[in-house]
Protein backbone atom coordinates (compact mmCIF):
# COMPACT_ATOMS: atom_id res chain seq x y z
CA UNK A 1 0.00 0.00 0.00
CA UNK A 2 1.25 3.46 -0.90
CA UNK A 3 1.55 5.77 1.72
CA UNK A 4 1.24 9.85 1.23
CA UNK A 5 4.38 11.58 2.28
CA UNK A 6 4.17 15.51 1.10
CA UNK A 7 2.69 17.66 -1.13
CA UNK A 8 5.46 20.00 -3.45
CA UNK A 9 6.24 21.52 -7.21
CA UNK A 10 5.86 19.54 -10.36
CA UNK A 11 8.55 20.07 -12.68
CA UNK A 12 6.43 18.98 -15.69
CA UNK A 13 3.46 21.91 -15.39
CA UNK A 14 5.13 24.03 -13.16
CA UNK A 15 2.82 23.99 -9.90
CA UNK A 16 3.74 24.79 -6.70
CA UNK A 17 2.16 22.22 -4.60
CA UNK A 18 0.02 20.20 -6.72
CA UNK A 19 2.71 16.94 -6.64
CA UNK A 20 2.12 14.44 -4.18
CA UNK A 21 5.01 12.34 -2.90
CA UNK A 22 4.16 8.86 -1.90
CA UNK A 23 6.48 6.22 -1.00
CA UNK A 24 6.68 3.95 -4.21
CA UNK A 25 6.29 7.68 -6.49
CA UNK A 26 5.30 10.95 -7.57
CA UNK A 27 1.52 11.62 -8.98
CA UNK A 28 0.67 15.50 -9.88
CA UNK A 29 -3.19 16.62 -9.60
CA UNK A 30 -2.50 18.92 -11.89
CA UNK A 31 -1.17 16.73 -14.78
CA UNK A 32 -1.93 13.63 -14.11
CA UNK A 33 2.15 12.64 -13.94
CA UNK A 34 3.14 9.25 -12.44
CA UNK A 35 6.78 9.08 -11.58
CA UNK A 36 7.71 5.91 -9.86
CA UNK A 37 10.62 5.87 -7.63
CA UNK A 38 13.24 3.41 -8.37
CA UNK A 39 15.97 4.09 -6.28
CA UNK A 40 17.57 2.01 -3.64
CA UNK A 41 16.26 4.10 -0.71
CA UNK A 42 13.01 4.22 -1.86
CA UNK A 43 12.59 0.01 -2.64
CA UNK A 44 13.91 -0.33 1.16
CA UNK A 45 11.35 2.07 2.38
CA UNK A 46 8.27 0.37 1.20
CA UNK A 47 9.60 -3.05 1.81
CA UNK A 48 9.95 -0.84 5.81
CA UNK A 49 6.53 0.16 5.29
CA UNK A 50 5.23 -3.69 4.62
CA UNK A 51 6.34 -4.74 7.62
CA UNK A 52 5.26 -1.75 10.28
CA UNK A 53 1.87 -0.43 8.40
CA UNK A 54 0.44 -2.68 11.21
CA UNK A 55 1.61 -0.37 13.48
CA UNK A 56 1.05 2.61 11.95
CA UNK A 57 -1.69 5.01 13.59
CA UNK A 58 -1.52 7.05 10.57
CA UNK A 59 -5.08 9.32 10.47
CA UNK A 60 -6.65 11.47 8.00
CA UNK A 61 -7.93 14.87 7.25
CA UNK A 62 -11.35 14.40 5.88
CA UNK A 63 -14.01 16.56 4.80
CA UNK A 64 -18.09 15.85 4.47
CA UNK A 65 -17.78 17.30 0.86
CA UNK A 66 -17.25 14.40 -1.02
CA UNK A 67 -16.80 15.24 -5.44
CA UNK A 68 -19.01 14.36 -7.91
CA UNK A 69 -16.98 11.12 -8.65
CA UNK A 70 -17.20 9.69 -5.85
CA UNK A 71 -20.59 10.37 -5.23
CA UNK A 72 -22.06 8.99 -8.46
CA UNK A 73 -19.80 5.77 -6.91
CA UNK A 74 -22.63 5.65 -3.93
CA UNK A 75 -25.13 6.03 -5.55
CA UNK A 76 -24.66 3.53 -8.15
CA UNK A 77 -25.09 1.06 -5.05
CA UNK A 78 -27.73 3.57 -3.71
CA UNK A 79 -26.21 4.15 -0.74
CA UNK A 80 -28.71 6.87 0.43
CA UNK A 81 -27.25 10.95 1.59
CA UNK A 82 -28.85 9.72 4.81
CA UNK A 83 -26.86 6.38 4.89
CA UNK A 84 -23.38 8.67 4.31
CA UNK A 85 -23.75 10.86 6.92
CA UNK A 86 -25.09 7.77 9.63
CA UNK A 87 -21.84 5.80 8.76
CA UNK A 88 -19.62 8.59 8.59
CA UNK A 89 -18.21 8.35 4.73
CA UNK A 90 -15.90 10.81 4.18
CA UNK A 91 -13.38 12.62 1.42
CA UNK A 92 -10.00 12.93 2.06
CA UNK A 93 -8.74 15.41 -0.46
CA UNK A 94 -4.74 14.89 -0.62
CA UNK A 95 -4.88 10.99 -1.67
CA UNK A 96 -8.59 11.67 -2.93
CA UNK A 97 -10.04 8.98 -1.19
CA UNK A 98 -13.83 8.13 -0.03
CA UNK A 99 -13.06 7.01 3.25
CA UNK A 100 -15.56 4.90 4.12
CA UNK A 101 -14.34 3.82 7.91
CA UNK A 102 -12.49 5.51 10.07
CA UNK A 103 -11.83 4.40 13.92
CA UNK A 104 -8.87 5.70 15.82
CA UNK A 105 -6.65 3.30 14.79
CA UNK A 106 -8.05 2.17 11.33
CA UNK A 107 -9.44 3.26 7.99
CA UNK A 108 -10.17 1.94 4.84
CA UNK A 109 -10.94 4.42 1.60
CA UNK A 110 -11.89 3.92 -2.36
CA UNK A 111 -9.47 5.15 -4.18
CA UNK A 112 -9.93 7.68 -6.73
CA UNK A 113 -6.87 9.00 -7.39
CA UNK A 114 -3.59 7.19 -9.10
CA UNK A 115 -2.71 3.85 -9.58
CA UNK A 116 -4.49 0.58 -9.51
CA UNK A 117 -5.58 0.06 -6.42
CA UNK A 118 -9.11 0.17 -5.58
CA UNK A 119 -8.97 0.42 -2.03
CA UNK A 120 -6.46 1.73 0.66
CA UNK A 121 -6.18 1.61 4.60
CA UNK A 122 -3.85 1.65 7.56
CA UNK A 123 -3.71 -0.01 11.04
CA UNK A 124 -5.69 -3.02 12.38
CA UNK A 125 -8.75 -3.90 11.34
CA UNK A 126 -12.36 -3.27 13.51
CA UNK A 127 -15.02 -5.46 14.28
CA UNK A 128 -18.10 -3.22 13.49
CA UNK A 129 -21.89 -4.35 13.11
CA UNK A 130 -23.92 -2.51 10.72
CA UNK A 131 -27.72 -2.46 12.10
CA UNK A 132 -29.74 -4.88 14.40
CA UNK A 133 -30.79 -8.41 14.34
CA UNK A 134 -30.61 -11.90 15.51
CA UNK A 135 -28.84 -13.13 12.12
CA UNK A 136 -25.37 -11.85 10.98
CA UNK A 137 -24.30 -11.82 7.62
CA UNK A 138 -20.69 -11.72 7.39
CA UNK A 139 -19.81 -9.57 3.73
CA UNK A 140 -16.68 -8.48 2.16
CA UNK A 141 -17.04 -4.41 2.17
CA UNK A 142 -18.59 -1.48 4.09
CA UNK A 143 -21.19 -1.03 1.05
CA UNK A 144 -22.62 -4.62 1.49
CA UNK A 145 -22.63 -3.96 5.25
CA UNK A 146 -25.07 -1.33 4.90
CA UNK A 147 -27.27 -2.32 2.28
CA UNK A 148 -28.09 -5.54 4.77
CA UNK A 149 -28.12 -3.10 7.64
CA UNK A 150 -31.94 -2.19 6.12
CA UNK A 151 -33.12 -5.60 7.20
CA UNK A 152 -33.83 -4.50 10.01
CA UNK A 153 -37.25 -5.61 10.28
CA UNK A 154 -36.29 -9.19 8.96
CA UNK A 155 -33.94 -9.93 11.63
CA UNK A 156 -30.72 -9.27 9.62
CA UNK A 157 -27.12 -6.89 10.16
CA UNK A 158 -24.01 -7.57 8.75
CA UNK A 159 -20.42 -7.36 9.77
CA UNK A 160 -17.62 -6.60 7.26
CA UNK A 161 -14.56 -8.58 7.00
CA UNK A 162 -12.52 -5.44 5.25
CA UNK A 163 -10.92 -8.06 3.07
CA UNK A 164 -11.95 -11.58 2.89
CA UNK A 165 -10.56 -13.28 5.52
CA UNK A 166 -11.65 -13.44 9.69
CA UNK A 167 -9.87 -13.51 12.96
CA UNK A 168 -9.74 -15.41 15.56
CA UNK A 169 -10.41 -12.79 18.13
CA UNK A 170 -13.75 -11.51 15.90
CA UNK A 171 -14.68 -14.80 15.44
CA UNK A 172 -14.42 -15.46 19.37
CA UNK A 173 -16.31 -11.81 20.15
CA UNK A 174 -18.84 -12.82 17.17
CA UNK A 175 -19.73 -16.75 18.55
CA UNK A 176 -20.36 -14.71 22.16
CA UNK A 177 -23.08 -12.77 20.73
CA UNK A 178 -24.54 -14.63 17.72
CA UNK A 179 -26.09 -18.28 17.09
CA UNK A 180 -26.62 -17.68 13.34
CA UNK A 181 -23.96 -16.37 11.42
CA UNK A 182 -23.83 -16.54 7.42
CA UNK A 183 -21.18 -15.70 5.10
CA UNK A 184 -22.23 -14.01 2.13
CA UNK A 185 -18.99 -13.26 -0.50
CA UNK A 186 -19.26 -13.16 -4.07
CA UNK A 187 -18.17 -16.18 -6.18
CA UNK A 188 -14.16 -15.27 -6.57
CA UNK A 189 -14.56 -15.70 -2.67
CA UNK A 190 -16.14 -18.83 -2.69
CA UNK A 191 -13.05 -20.90 -0.91
CA UNK A 192 -12.95 -18.33 1.27
CA UNK A 193 -16.68 -18.54 2.54
CA UNK A 194 -16.85 -22.24 2.74
CA UNK A 195 -13.80 -22.31 5.23
CA UNK A 196 -14.77 -19.43 7.42
CA UNK A 197 -18.19 -21.35 7.12
CA UNK A 198 -16.59 -24.42 8.39
CA UNK A 199 -14.83 -22.91 11.00
CA UNK A 200 -17.86 -21.32 12.37
CA UNK A 201 -19.65 -24.63 12.65
CA UNK A 202 -17.13 -26.05 14.84
CA UNK A 203 -17.34 -23.79 17.22
CA UNK A 204 -21.19 -24.38 17.56
CA UNK A 205 -22.88 -21.49 15.27
CA UNK A 206 -25.57 -22.40 12.84
CA UNK A 207 -23.53 -20.89 9.65
CA UNK A 208 -23.91 -21.34 5.72
CA UNK A 209 -22.11 -19.77 2.66
CA UNK A 210 -24.09 -17.97 0.35
CA UNK A 211 -22.73 -17.84 -2.63
CA UNK A 212 -23.41 -15.38 -5.74
CA UNK A 213 -22.10 -13.95 -8.65
CA UNK A 214 -21.80 -10.35 -7.29
CA UNK A 215 -21.36 -8.93 -3.52
CA UNK A 216 -24.68 -7.91 -2.00
CA UNK A 217 -24.15 -4.26 -2.73
CA UNK A 218 -25.03 -5.19 -6.33
CA UNK A 219 -28.13 -6.16 -5.10
CA UNK A 220 -31.32 -4.98 -4.25
CA UNK A 221 -33.61 -4.97 -1.40
CA UNK A 222 -36.02 -7.86 -2.88
CA UNK A 223 -32.90 -9.39 -4.85
CA UNK A 224 -31.30 -9.77 -1.35
CA UNK A 225 -34.18 -11.16 0.22
CA UNK A 226 -34.11 -14.27 -2.35
CA UNK A 227 -30.83 -14.96 -1.81
CA UNK A 228 -30.93 -14.88 1.59
CA UNK A 229 -34.22 -17.33 2.06
CA UNK A 230 -33.17 -19.77 -1.11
Amino acid sequence: MSQFIKLGPCPHCGSRDNRAEYTNGFWCFGCSTYDPKNDTNSIRQRVFNKVSISNNKETLETTEDIPMKAMQWLLKYNITLKEIKKYGIKWEPIRKLLVLIQRKDYWQGRNFGFGNIKYMSNGNKPLTIYGQGDTLLVVEDVLSAIKIARLRQEGYCATPLLGSSMSKQAEQQLVKRYKNISVWLDRDKAKNAVRIRNRLRSLGVTSKAIITPLDPKEYNRTEILKWLKS
